[in-house]
């Protein structure tokens, strides 16, 4: 009787362990979620539409500013010295006024780039949470994260349907 007991305690024991420490785990490739997800393309097509624009912008007031350096190398023996030398401050100061401002237009779309791409992945998280609390999952893990997994873990397709079908009217900015 006193080993029926302990034998039965033991199994009690060693049941209970055996449920609290088991822990369900997956893994998605959050990048291709983001990257091929209808919002995370029309993020990227809003970007790359927009950096379009900035390097046309670019290039027309470079060929501006190189317009008037070749012009004032044209006129420089027709120029008086003191003349001309105000010219080239002049052109310059432009030039730098041109580099300082493609700058600070490259570091503005940045910022605005990963404001909007912050705010989507805080939108994927909450379709992560909910997907991970109907189907019970303790841990999803990125892809990026790990070595190795079956490809019965990963999640990737599933969960871009569910960011697909969860999150449509996403405002960009």
């Amino acid at each position: 009787m006193k080993n029926f007991k302990i034998l039965f305690f033991l199994i009690i024991f060693l049941n209970f362990f055996s449920y609290t420490y088991s822990q369900t785990i997956a893994y998605a490739n959050l990048d291709k979620i983001i990257k091929t997800s209808d919002v995370g393309v029309k993020i990227t097509n809003y970007f790359a539409k927009k950096n379009e624009e900035i390097i046309k912008d670019i290039k027309k007031k470079e060929k501006n500013i190189r317009d008037k350096e070749q012009s004032l190398v044209s006129q420089k023996n027709i120029l008086q010295e003191e003349e001309y030398s105000k010219k080239v401050v002049l052109i310059r100061k432009e030039i730098e006024e041109f580099n300082i401002s493609n700058k600070q237009r490259s570091i503005q779309l940045n910022k605005e780039r990963e404001k909007v791409t912050n705010s989507f992945l805080i939108e994927i998280n909450k379709v992560l949470r909910d997907y991970a609390e109907k189907n019970k999952i303790d841990i999803i893990i990125s892809s990026n994260q790990m070595l190795i997994g079956k490809s019965s873990l990963d999640l990737t397709n599933e969960i871009l349907k569910n960011v697909n079908s969860k999150i449509r009217n996403f405002k960009i900015k």
